[in-house]
């Protein structure tokens, strides 16, 4: 698991201005376990230790900064999960953010990546929530290092869901 991450990495090493945080503690994962009150996926428990977070030239793998600070805003998972659970939360229009795991990412287009933790039937995958669907979810990853990699490569391509139209046509015509 750990060697599919570091591949990853060293592929995202040759984007234009990849940075990488120094990794998390065990003691700063446990934290945000408990914080949140769950238990967060292997390999994005992997990631975590090993690299922290990390950035390119449009792409960010978001988590635990630590105290650089600098970087804050942009990578962490804590300002992420606060900032998106609000913003869902205003308006009962909207899909509340899922309990179960946190976000761990932003879509340019307006929306979220969303990581199921352990404690929910979705174990391990990611899944993108979208604005435009009133945050519902359109497609999903199998696991966090499927959704590294496709930030960074392009590959693999995430799997669809099944968006509730008639729930959109109800709010658009309200």
């Amino acid at each position: 698991m750990l060697k599919e991450i570091e591949d990853i990495v060293e592929k995202a090493k040759n984007k234009k201005n990849f940075t990488q945080g120094d990794g998390a503690s065990s003691k700063e994962i446990s934290d945000l376990e408990s914080d949140l009150a769950i238990t967060l996926p292997d390999d994005y428990k992997e990631f975590l230790m090993h690299i922290g977070y990390c950035f390119w030239f449009g792409g960010v793998a978001c988590g635990l900064v630590g105290e650089n600070k600098r970087y804050e805003k942009l990578c962490s998972v804590m300002i992420k999960n606060s900032y998106y659970r609000e913003f869902y939360g205003q308006d009962d229009s909207y899909s509340p953010v899922p309990e179960e795991g946190l976000v761990i990412g932003k879509w340019s287009g307006g929306g979220y990546y969303f990581l199921f933790s352990e404690e929910s039937q979705r174990s391990g995958e990611v899944g993108l929530f979208l604005t435009e669907t009133y945050g519902q979810e359109v497609s999903k990853f199998k696991s966090f290092t499927d959704y590294f990699s496709f930030l960074v490569t392009g590959s693999p391509d995430p799997e669809p869901v099944d968006v509730d139209y008639d729930k959109l046509i109800d709010i658009i015509e309200g």
